[in-house]
């Protein structure tokens, strides 16, 4: 999975407000009663759609209003909002944003990488035992095709980690 910084916004937003919409209308009204964490997400999720003066003028009369204001004008060009963002000039809540989609890309890459360790794991206690991949799928219950990926062509987005640890407990236990 490649997880786009716009992608990962959206979920973002979403996952602080507790809301499953992308309308900035609904985000926004969130933001302003009950959900204010959410404040400089939502920002960072409207310029990056280019429409952080958008998001600034709907949020005329709330506490938002002068901040947003502020900040459409430094998050003008969607194309630089990631690099702003990684700036001293940002301001510290809005750098934030960006460290936490780097914490959340990282953790699916080094996710891969202990899959990818599992795997070597599960071929070496398959060695020498009668462990077959159809077997294994049966008695797991699992898809034969994203198994035979895995273990065959080494393509670790096919299972997650807990069904790769399923596999090498299967695989160790089994003789």
């Amino acid at each position: 999975m490649n997880l786009t910084f716009k992608g990962f916004l959206r979920l973002y937003c979403r996952e602080l407000t507790g809301l499953k919409t992308d309308n900035l209308r609904k985000l926004r009204d969130s933001v302003a009663t009950t959900m204010p964490a959410a404040a400089e997400a939502l920002m960072v999720f409207a310029a990056v759609q280019d429409k952080a003066r958008y998001l600034a003028s709907i949020s005329e009369g709330t506490w938002m209003e002068r901040s947003y204001a502020q900040m459409a004008e430094l998050l003008d060009d969607p194309e630089e909002v990631s690099f702003f963002l990684q700036s001293p000039e940002a301001p510290p809540r809005y750098r934030a944003v960006w460290n936490a989609y780097i914490a959340r890309r990282y953790a699916i890459a080094g996710d891969r990488l202990i899959i990818a360790g599992i795997r070597e794991q599960t071929l070496q206690a398959m060695k020498g035992r009668d462990v077959t991949v159809y077997r294994l799928c049966k008695d797991l219950g699992l898809n034969k095709g994203n198994i035979y990926a895995f273990l065959s062509k080494g393509d670790n987005t096919k299972v997650s980690q807990g069904t790769a640890r399923r596999i090498l407990e299967y695989a160790c236990k089994a003789s």
